[in-house]
This record gives C-alpha cells, sequence and structure tokens, in this order.
C-alpha cells in the first residue's frame, strides 16, 4: 500500500480516546476518537451520509467507478474529510458513492476549516492541441465574456487577485484575462460554471484537458516546458467564506473548483463497510469504531509521502494492526 514513507518527524501530538484511565466517559461519544496535533485538533466520527453536504458537482466517469467498487469493496480505507458544519472538503465522489449504494453511515475526520492551517487551493486546467488563441476567444465571446491581453504573469496574478470571479489565461507567449458581465457571472459558484462551459466547449474542438494544482505555474522549470499547442487557465480564486456560504444556500460548485489542503489527515482506518448499514444507532455505531481504532497502533509521518501513487503535501497520522 504504502510506495514511499519517510522517516517519522519529531513533531508532537496526543490521541485523545473516549475513555479516561478509570474506564469513564471523558467527552461525548458523538465526538469519537480524537487526534490532537500541534496545530488542529482531528475528530473522527461516525455521521449519516445524509447529513453531509457537498460542495462541488461529481464527475460522472469517477462516481461510476467508485459505486462499483464500493460494491465490491470489504473495507472504507481513509475517513472523508468534513469542517464543523459537515461540508465535504475532500471526498465528495466517495459521498456520492455512498449515497447512490444506499448506505447509511460514514467515517468523516472533522476539522476546524476556517484555521488558518487549513488552506483552500485551485486546480488549474492544462490544454493540449490547440492551434489557436482565437478558437478560445470565439467560444469565450460565444458566452458573452471577453479576452484582454496582460502584459505578463505578474500582471496577471494582479488581475486575478482584484477580482477573485476572474479567470486568466498563460500560454507560451500570452497572458489574458477572461471577464464576463456580472449578469452572467455574479458569484463564486457563477464564475466556476462558466469556466466549466469554456472548457467544455474547448474539449468538444478536439482540445485536451487535464487538472493540475495551482502551484505549478510558480515553477520555473514547469512553464518552461510548456509547449507552443498548450495554454494554461488560471481559475478564480475564491475564498473558504465563499465555499461555505455556497454549500449552506446547497449551490454546488463545478468539478475540480476546490483543492484543499489540510495541516494533517489520517490514513488506513479500515472499518469494515457493512457496519455502516447495521441497524445500530449512531452512539452505538461510533462506541464500536472508537474501540476498533482504540486496538490499532498509530504512526505519525512527516509531510510528503507518496501513497497509492497520491502525494501527500500535508502531515499523517496512519493506524496500523497491533503485532
Amino acid at each position: 500500500m504504502y510506495s514511499r514513507l519517510t522517516q517519522k518527524a519529531n513533531i508532537d501530538y496526543q490521541v485523545l480516546s473516549r475513555r479516561s484511565k478509570k474506564g469513564l466517559l471523558k467527552v461525548d461519544l458523538r465526538e469519537m476518537f480524537r487526534i490532537k496535533a500541534k496545530e488542529l485538533e482531528l475528530k473522527l466520527e461516525i455521521l449519516p451520509v445524509e447529513s453531509l453536504c457537498l460542495h462541488e458537482r461529481t464527475i460522472p466517469r469517477l462516481e461510476r467507478s467508485l459505486i462499483l467498487e464500493f460494491r465490491n469493496c470489504t473495507h472504507l480505507r481513509h475517513p472523508v474529510i468534513v469542517d464543523e458544519n459537515h461540508i465535504v472538503l475532500d471526498g465528495n465522489h466517495r459521498i456520492a458513492a455512498f449515497t447512490a449504494l444506499n448506505i447509511k453511515y460514514v467515517l468523516v475526520c472533522k476539522i476546524d476549516y476556517l484555521h488558518e492551517t487549513a488552506c483552500l487551493r485551485y486546480w488549474f486546467r492544462r490544454l493540449s492541441d490547440i492551434k489557436s488563441i482565437e478558437t478560445v476567444k470565439q467560444i469565450v465571446e460565444g458566452l458573452g465574456g471577453r479576452l484582454r491581453k496582460i502584459e505578463n504573469k505578474a500582471g496577471l496574478e494582479k488581475t486575478l487577485e482584484d477580482d477573485c470571479f476572474c479567470c486568466g489565461i498563460q500560454t507560451v507567449n500570452l497572458y489574458a484575462a477572461i471577464r464576463f458581465p456580472k449578469d452572467i457571472v455574479y458569484d463564486c459558484v457563477s464564475a466556476y460554471d462558466i469556466l466549466e462551459k469554456i472548457q467544455n466547449g474547448l474539449i468538444q474542438n478536439g482540445i485536451k484537458l487535464e487538472y493540475i494544482p495551482c502551484q505549478y505555474v510558480q515553477d520555473h522549470q514547469f512553464c518552461e516546458q510548456l509547449k507552443d499547442e498548450e495554454m494554461l487557465i488560471w481559475t478564480p480564486r475564491i475564498t473558504k467564506e465563499m465555499v461555505v456560504e455556497a454549500a449552506r444556500r446547497e449551490k454546488l460548485f463545478a468539478p475540480k473548483s476546490t483543492r484543499h489542503l489540510i495541516p494533517a489527515r489520517p490514513l488506513n482506518v479500515n472499518i469494515p463497510i457493512f457496519w455502516f448499514n447495521e441497524n445500530i444507532s449512531l452512539e452505538e455505531i461510533n462506541r464500536r469504531v472508537c474501540e476498533f481504532l482504540e486496538n490499532k497502533k498509530l504512526k505519525r509521518f512527516g509531510p510528503g509521502q507518496v501513497i497509492d501513487g497520491r502525494y501527500y503535501e500535508e502531515e499523517l497520522f496512519v493506524f496500523y494492526d497491533k503485532e
């Protein structure tokens, strides 16, 4: 399972289970299993799937793949990341799959989303096989927007800072901003909706799409390797408060709108999935799962691990069976 795990870092953390030394309840059972990291507390808790609030639309292909996977899977390996208001920050496709399979409960890791160490980043778009910027301009203008050239990268960064609903374009020899009138783009969700229409129009023209982390554009070597027929779309710079407000209003962002970086993440819980559909109370399943986790060991690994092909920038708290 683990492609690469470096030596454990020398940073303190504390496991706060639900029981005191005398065996009495120390915290409310609903809080379940807690890990006190240096910067943030992670609370592992079972919640009803129907109580969770998605903030992005799913990609149908990925959702179908997970539905098939969970039909044949016996354990949930990693918890879904949510905030205190049950907004799903990482795991939208898993929750959509659980909903489709009528699974009642799921294990979540609850965090303080508005804590300064929980960061909101973005997925930029890398497009290839673009023969002419005129194709992009025609699609943008056909949707009611306009494309304006910007002098350099610093100018594009400043433009997007000043207008968080604006998109940017970067090619080998061009920087440009894409803007729409306020009757078309009037909030953070509509900003990503119009971006989705732009990229869909480009795909229909035979252009290939790839999602990349936003920080790639700050890598000089990455930008130097950009090819003549490639283009990067800088996505709107929304805020965490905007994400929370949109979720409260039950307005879903387009897929791959947000990329959340949290300071620490628990992995490898391996909870039996059939537990999530048993006819027991929420309190009882929380008690059972807490005891299950208390009987495991927990190791902390520093940032920079690669697990199952995924690179983790955050600290990891990895559960494993006692010998």
